[in-house]
């Protein structure tokens, strides 16, 4: 079990073993200490999606995930009340789904119960077509200082064919969006070897990224989980698949245009300019603390990785019984840790 894994947004993903990590930093010492907020709606669930969602716009739902979020803030802000977050990550799902006056919300409450450093970091996952004027000056108002924009792929029938909820010209307008509202600091998040995609199709993705010119490119290779919809087409065999050699050279040609765009393999997943790299990624990788609140959320700290919940019926029902128990938990001994690290 790997939580920084199964936390940051997309389909979960295998480390690239067969792939070389030139350049990539290991040892990092930040002693930092970070919170990620898992929001669970969604408009539309991604057919490679095994992560904790539901479906965006149901109020009632939308209510009790918000009074629930908050007794489990309440309940967790004892054990670091003597701490301050350096990062804060709003994840999902989709945060961008909530209304204005929700997100405000999940901000009271998180300011409420726990303490931030001056300089603190803080990223909301948005989807493209979620974004407007006011709910992007809103998140810069509520402290939002980076941006993960889910871009995926830039092919239409690619995005349709994965069951996005947005189209190629939405990656465009919510990128261009941001910008107005003065955000500085912008990750894509780019899939590779999805179904039926050729190198030419990664190739064209990848300079679509470089007109946009966001500070950050989160790289991914699609990994097949059973209990998805590509999951059971491909039990089936009917999910097409690039060839492994393709597949490669997808991942081959993409960091070494990253690296020609002058982005920085920072992290095994990701790219950044100097200066841009996340910190909120870093603490996972330096095997650093974390608080997890929400449906499926991780959290580690005091040498204990758990969740409380692993779906968001789950998460009600346990909530309103004020059950802290995990549905998975493993305590790593000194030895372990080390070996993470």
């Amino acid at each position: 079990m790997r939580p920084p894994i199964s936390i940051i947004k997309g389909p979960k993903r295998e480390a690239f073993s067969k792939f070389p990590l030139e350049g990539v930093r290991v040892g990092y010492n930040l002693t930092m200490v970070g919170l990620y907020v898992h929001i669970p709606f969604c408009v539309k669930k991604c057919h490679y999606c095994n992560f904790v969602v539901t479906g965006a716009g149901v109020r009632s739902k939308e209510e009790k995930f918000l009074d629930f979020f908050e007794r489990e803030a309440r309940h967790y802000s004892g054990r670091f009340k003597n701490r301050k977050f350096d990062t804060l990550y709003l994840g999902g799902g989709t945060p961008s789904a909530l209304e204005i006056a929700d997100l405000e919300k999940v901000f009271s409450i998180v300011r409420r119960y726990f303490g931030f450093k001056e300089k603190i970091e803080i990223t909301c996952e948005v989807n493209p077509g979620d974004i407007s004027i006011a709910k992007a000056r809103c998140l810069r108002l509520l402290g939002v200082n980076r941006v993960s924009l889910g871009a995926q792929t830039f092919h239409d029938r690619t995005l349709k064919s994965l069951n996005r909820a947005h189209t190629v010209q939405d990656i465009g307008d919510s990128f261009r969006v941001l910008r107005k509202e003065n955000f500085g600091n912008i990750n894509l998040d780019l899939i590779l070897s999805l179904p039926g995609e050729t190198l030419e199709d990664v190739k064209f993705s990848l300079k679509k990224i470089k007109e946009l010119d966001p500070e950050h490119v989160s790289l991914y290779e699609l990994v097949i989980e059973k209990e998805t919809v590509f999951g059971r087409r491909y039990d089936k065999g009917k999910l097409s698949l690039p060839a492994e050699e393709t597949q490669f050279q997808m991942l081959a040609f993409a960091r070494d245009y990253l690296k020609f765009l002058k982005f920085h393999h920072y992290e095994l997943l990701n790219y950044a300019k100097r200066g841009f790299e996340s910190r909120h990624n870093l603490l996972y990788w330096a095997n650093e603390e974390y608080l997890g609140l929400g449906p499926g959320a991780f959290s580690y700290f005091g040498g204990r990785r758990f969740r409380n919940s692993s779906s968001f019926d789950g998460y009600l029902q346990k909530m309103s019984q004020g059950d802290w128990s995990a549905d998975e938990e493993e305590t790593l001994t000194a030895e372990k840790r080390q070996i993470e690290s």
